[in-house]
């Protein structure tokens, strides 16, 4: 019985002994990995990534998924630009040149009401939450295709798009003598800190793990499970948005497969880190271990010179192992859940005909 409690116990917190196994790893092959340099990279790969999971961390604690976050972030990129710079080439946009900062906050909307229209079909429409974010992703990928017709929309060397380069490309303070932190990195940081916070001292965070966990016993508790589910996707897109942002401004040029693959990515970072697909557990700093795994093992396969046919065989490994890892949380406890549910049913049936 011990065991059987040690287990799924030892399963959620497995990421951390994990992530510190893997930077022992990578320590002992390259001698740059430790580096100030190194460090920052892996930080600042993991920026982007970890806004995604978050934003997927509040629709899978429901027991819904998002597949779409991958091309909302891309779409909320490549628009943003195309309402800053010239139509002229090398730039490609729309000559709106729409102020940097109002493109901002529309981009930022736009997330938020992809959310809110997938939200509202999962919900209202009854349909299948895996089948609709699906055929969003399709959508906004068709979309970003329809409307540059292929062709990438560039800011670089365009003045007035700086700004909104500045949350991807700007370092926001130096450490003397050791790295510049970058904006995209203590933004991140926020946005993780504000998501626990949520989560675990709020009433809207313990709602969530109630829906995802029994959505009818939520429902008979008064919670209003379908507004709540509403509200994780339009934070989804919300962040997605965000991550959009940040990614354009780390690339400078937006090619219409921007943000592609992304969404393997983020399921397998969440699920590794304790979220569970099965709704009602797991924490943001488990899903921000999960974050810094994956970007560890990126950057030091990189270090390695690791060909990039053997990364993808290891991401989908790691995919494989998120997945197994899941299933056997969800056994155990069933396990554990099992004995319990047959103790009560004696007691009731006594009070019954007592």
């Amino acid at each position: 019985m011990q065991s059987s409690k040690f287990i799924p116990a030892f399963l959620d917190n497995l990421i951390w002994v994990v992530l510190v196994i893997v930077f022992l790893f990578f320590m002992s092959q390259s001698p740059v990995f430790l580096s100030s340099t190194n460090i920052t990279n892996i930080l600042t790969a993991a920026s982007i990534l970890g806004v995604l999971v978050v934003g997927q961390t509040f629709v899978l604690i429901t027991g819904n998924f998002d597949l779409s976050t991958e091309s909302t972030l891309g779409l909320a990129g490549l628009v943003g630009m195309f309402l800053i710079v010239p139509s002229a080439p090398p730039f490609w946009g729309g000559d709106v040149m729409m102020n940097p900062y109002l493109a901002i906050v529309t981009i930022l909307a736009m997330g938020a009401a992809i959310g809110y229209l997938i939200g509202v079909l999962i919900t209202v429409g009854k349909m299948n939450n895996f089948i609709v974010t699906l055929a969003m992703l399709l959508i906004l990928r068709g979309l970003m295709m329809a409307f540059t017709q292929g062709t990438p929309i560039s800011g670089l060397n365009y003045p007035p798009a700086e700004t909104y380069f500045w949350l991807g490309h700007k370092a926001l303070f130096e450490i003397p003598g050791v790295a510049k932190v970058p904006v995209a990195v203590v933004a991140t940081a926020l946005v993780f800190a504000i998501g626990h916070v949520i989560l675990n001292h709020r009433r809207f965070g313990r709602e969530l793990y109630a829906i995802g966990g029994n959505r009818a016993a939520a429902i008979a508790s008064g919670i209003d499970a379908d507004r709540r589910v509403r509200q994780v996707y339009v934070l989804s897109g919300l962040l997605a948005a965000l991550a959009g942002w940040m990614l354009a401004g780390r690339v400078g040029s937006i090619q219409v497969n921007l943000g592609e693959g992304y969404i393997f990515t983020v399921m397998a970072a969440a699920v590794i880190g304790g979220i569970s697909l099965q709704g009602g557990r797991g924490t943001m700093l488990g899903a921000l271990g999960g974050v810094l795994l994956l970007s560890t093992i990126d950057r030091g396969l990189n270090l390695m010179s690791v060909s990039v046919f053997w990364v993808k065989v290891i991401q989908g490994l790691i995919i494989m192992l998120a997945m197994f890892i899941d299933a056997q949380r969800v056994r155990y406890r069933a396990s554990d859940a099992a004995p319990a549910a047959a103790a009560e049913k004696p007691s009731g049936a006594s009070k019954q005909q007592a």
